[in-house]
């Protein structure tokens, strides 16, 4: 590069009014401040700007323009001021708006986007109110009006919130959250925390650290509601509500075991309770999938909830049946015991207010194999007189007198009564009512003449009051045999057979087992 190039001095900006222009545009923290310094940066910079206009007017006007500027420079302060007033100006219109005023009462609570919305309120309020009161309602005209205003676009009103300023100024109808129940409004609250918090609550009672769902088998729902001033007062506690019960007839399936005072029992009534409630019945004589009709308390939510439950279970060992031609038919023996398994599950188990109703298994793994018992069983033909182990009605006739406490008849029978009497004419065959030997044969007592079978398997069956006796001691009987004839011997005050069964010595109902 030329030497004369290289060692040319820098020019110097000259110092002066251009300096002053600059310190215009330093910056400050107010965006006031900011704008105004740039309005007046920019009045000092006006003669630079009429030497861009030669481009549109010619260089003439261009130069008239900047001996105008320079030799009447105007002030900054007056283009400040109109700069700082269009700002506020702009900024107002776009952060305000005309709108409706609402004034409720005679007093002015806010203001809406349009009279449309405060329509829309009175229309909701008054149907609402009808459905609540159960009669036509409507608002006064002096108690509900608008007028224009001007209010910042953050300072509307929603529709909601007017419908609420309407029912906090009227003493008739309120808002209230309202808990229903299938449809059913059963209580409410101010409070929709209070309502959520007591179902939620009503839930955790049934939930364990194995629940995976809980949920109300009843459709529930909370809601804001307008409601009368009296149905609000009427309102009860809402904890007494949720866990209430009720007393309802609900019907109960007899299952396997049952017995009458079990069921009563189950549903904290007494015997004589849940046979008044089916009379019908007989308290000696229900069999499985009998229906009868209990009292029970419902209550008014139910909670259904699913555990996932881990647990050790026995596995049921099968049973293998060997023929055995040395014993008799329905005999059997046992080969080899048979042992039951274990097994680790993992089940969905489902409960009904912690009753458990349904266990759904989703994986189960073998621990222990169960081991096979092995039965024999007899193919050997079984003589006639062996007993079955079922009992037939001895002979037929009207059943006169039943099991158990009695009054004594004629002043000369039992008040105690061991067996039941059926009433037939003299002479009538008496059947032996299962297979056996004969173990009394004769005269005793009040029983009269008496015939006594010993079937071989605990049981046995008492004849009474027969007029002649057809076995004798050591006979073998086959079911169906007849062993006497009807009479009225010993205390009785008619011709009848007198038929008991014995169990181990002890009398049981025949009626049981007939």
């Amino acid at each position: 590069m030329p030497e004369a190039i290289q060692n040319r001095p820098v020019s110097q900006r000259p110092a002066g009014k251009h300096l002053a222009s600059a310190a215009l545009v330093r910056e400050s923290d107010n965006r006031f401040m900011n704008f105004a310094l740039f309005v007046g940066s920019g009045v000092h910079g006006l003669p630079g700007l009429s030497r861009g206009l030669w481009r549109y007017y010619g260089q003439d006007h261009a130069a008239a323009v900047r001996r105008f500027f320079q030799e009447y420079r105007p002030h900054p302060l007056p283009f400040v001021g109109a700069a700082v007033i269009l700002f506020l100006g702009v900024n107002f219109v776009q952060t305000h708006t005309i709108a409706t005023g609402v004034v409720l009462g005679g007093q002015y609570v806010g203001a809406v986007d349009s009279r449309e919305t405060v329509e829309n309120a009175r229309i909701f309020m008054e149907d609402s109110a009808s459905e609540a009161l159960g009669y036509e309602y409507s608002l006064s005209s002096d108690f509900l009006r608008t007028h224009p205003v001007v209010v910042a676009n953050n300072a509307l009103l929603t529709q909601d919130q007017v419908v609420n300023m309407i029912c906090d100024a009227n003493p008739i109808v309120t808002h209230a959250y309202v808990l229903t129940v299938d449809g059913q409004v059963v209580t409410g609250s101010g409070s929709q925390f209070l309502i959520e918090n007591v179902l939620k609550q009503k839930l955790t009672q049934y939930r364990t650290e194995n629940t995976i769902s809980a949920e109300f088998c009843e459709d529930v729902c909370v809601s804001r509601e307008i409601v009368s001033e009296s149905e609000r007062k009427s309102f009860g506690s809402v904890t007494e509500t949720v866990n209430s019960t009720s007393q309802e007839e609900v019907i109960y399936t007899v299952k396997t075991g049952d017995t009458w005072s079990q069921i009563a029992g189950s549903f904290d009534m007494s015997s004589a309770e849940l046979l008044a409630l089916n009379p019908e019945y007989d308290m000696d004589k229900i069999w499985v999938n009998q229906e009868l009709t209990v009292s029970a308390a419902v209550p008014l939510l139910n909670v259904r909830t699913v555990d996932r439950e881990k647990y050790r279970t026995a596995v049921p060992y099968e049973t293998e049946w060997q023929n055995d031609d040395t014993m008799y038919q329905g005999e059997t023996r046992l080969i080899t015991a048979g042992v039951e398994g274990t097994a680790d599950v993992e089940a969905n188990v489902t409960y009904l207010n912690g009753v458990e109703t349904n266990r759904d298994v989703i994986d189960s793994v073998m621990v222990t194999a169960p081991v096979t018992r092995v039965m024999a069983v007899g193919t050997k033909e079984r003589p006639k007189t062996m007993a079955s182990g079922s009992f037939a009605w001895p002979t037929s006739g009207r059943l006169s007198s039943t099991f158990g406490g009695r009054a004594s008849p004629g002043g000369i029978g039992s008040r105690n009564h061991k067996g039941i009497d059926i009433a037939g004419s003299r002479g009538r065959a008496i059947k032996a009512s299962d297979g056996g030997t004969v173990s009394y044969s004769g005269w005793m007592g009040g029983y009269g003449y008496l015939v006594i079978i010993d079937h071989g398997n605990g049981y046995q069956t008492y004849y009474g009051h027969n007029s002649k006796l057809l076995v004798g001691v050591g006979d073998k009987v086959y079911k169906g045999q007849q062993i006497a004839n009807m009479g009225s011997t010993g205390n009785s005050t008619g011709n009848h057979c007198h038929f008991e069964i014995r169990l181990h010595g002890t009398p049981v109902n025949p009626l049981k087992y007939l």
